[in-house]
């Protein structure tokens, strides 16, 4: 695991004002609506508004929700000991270090920010207020993952593949920040030491960052990890397969799903020569490799929201003082991982020509899609025909 270092000593922890704390979502897009209607129905908070600067997204808040809602975050900050953040990324790290320089206890969404630097001026600062800090890498309360990891024992190889179509959010940022990081952080979690070598390609193809990459990132503890991640496929996936040491499962993470292969004591300890043995011996093997040899099932996995998980797992940490599953140190080192992908995707051109711009498709010799103007956009397709 990879270990961002800092020089401030740990405060005491800021304890909620009322019995319960008072919070507020700051950010009313998808997943902040999301946030929004399982924090307004948890018993645990005191909700007191959503942040949504946009007036038509703030009617369509108060009509699905009927909370209260404000244009900025300054109007209710006196009136609030908690804030989940879930603006576009370029917002995260000043409404975060502003909130954490009050004392406010803060969730802030993936990726914490999309630079290295204010996300480990964030670890400092909320080292220097004390406040209970976690970010939303959603997917270490899937339960199909958790149910994985008890199986598997000490995962050595990882295969993760995260893709989906074009959707138009979080445009702000590449696919790296904006899908991978989810699988980054997983990693990084499961494997032993620091990163020691990524290597990556990728390419734009409709936005002004990268919308496809794969990675492979080895730690120091021996861990691997392929990762493949796109938001421009035909193919909606999320999976992810651990080969640990004493299976393999591939994990569904769409479905909450998990195939395990198990590898029995006898092969491990390498009892027997496989390799010398009577064909009707091998034929056997064959017909029965995944029944007998090594068994594989289906494991049943509880069903579970694991983004509420994720809040009460933060508000159990405001309430007694702890560190919660997913901290803000790890969120940070999730955000150094992302940065060096993205660094090898750009030392690694996909094109032969170097581009003029951000890495991709678009270069200096491909069509500027901004001058495609919204009364003309039937041409949108010859533009392009042109342009191949």
């Amino acid at each position: 695991m990879t270990q961002i270092q800092t020089t401030t000593q740990q405060t005491k922890k800021r304890k909620p004002k009322t019995a319960k704390p008072r919070l507020a979502v700051i950010g009313g897009g998808h997943l902040g609506k999301i946030h929004t209607r399982l924090l307004q129905a948890n018993e645990a908070v005191d909700f007191v508004a959503v942040v949504e600067p946009s007036p038509l997204a703030q009617q369509a808040i108060i009509d699905q929700f009927d909370v209260e809602v404000v244009c900025d975050y300054q109007k209710i900050v006196d009136d609030i000991d908690a804030a989940v953040v879930a603006t576009p990324t370029r917002f995260h790290f000043d409404i975060a270090n502003d909130l954490l320089g009050r004392g406010i206890h803060t969730m802030v969404e993936k990726p914490l920010t999309d630079s290295v630097a204010d996300a480990q001026a964030l670890v400092c600062r909320a080292e220097e207020s004390g406040a209970v800090v976690s970010v939303g890498h959603v997917e270490r309360f899937n339960p199909a993952i958790r149910a994985a990891l008890k199986l598997v024992g000490v995962p050595k190889f990882v295969q993760a593949s995260r893709t989906s179509g074009f959707t138009f959010r979080s445009t702000d940022i590449g696919v790296v920040h904006d899908l991978m990081i989810h699988d980054i952080d997983l990693v990084n979690s499961m494997f032993d030491g620091d990163v020691e070598m990524v290597h990556a390609t990728g390419t734009s193809v409709l936005s002004d960052f990268e919308d496809l990459s794969q990675a492979t990132i080895r730690f120091a503890g021996g861990g691997v990890a392929n990762l493949t991640a796109s938001r421009c496929s035909p193919v909606a996936e999320r999976s992810f397969e651990i080969f640990g040491s004493d299976g393999y499962a591939k994990v569904d993470l769409a479905n909450s799903k998990v195939s395990f292969v198990k590898v029995p004591s006898w092969i491990k300890e390498r009892r027997y020569n496989l390799m010398d043995i009577t064909p009707d011996q091998q034929a056997f093997i064959r017909e029965n490799l995944f029944s007998k040899i090594l068994p594989m099932s289906e494991i049943d996995v509880p069903r579970a929201n694991a983004i509420e998980d994720e809040h009460n797992d933060w508000l159990a940490a405001i309430r007694d003082g702890s560190q919660p599953t997913v901290t803000l140190q790890q969120g940070a080192e999730a955000v150094e991982i992302a940065d060096k992908v993205i660094a090898s995707i750009g030392q690694n051109a996909w094109n032969q020509k170097p581009a003029a711009g951000p890495i991709g498709l678009f270069n200096a010799d491909s069509v500027s899609l901004p001058e495609v103007k919204s009364e003309v956009v039937e041409s949108l397709a010859d533009i392009l025909d042109k342009a191949a």
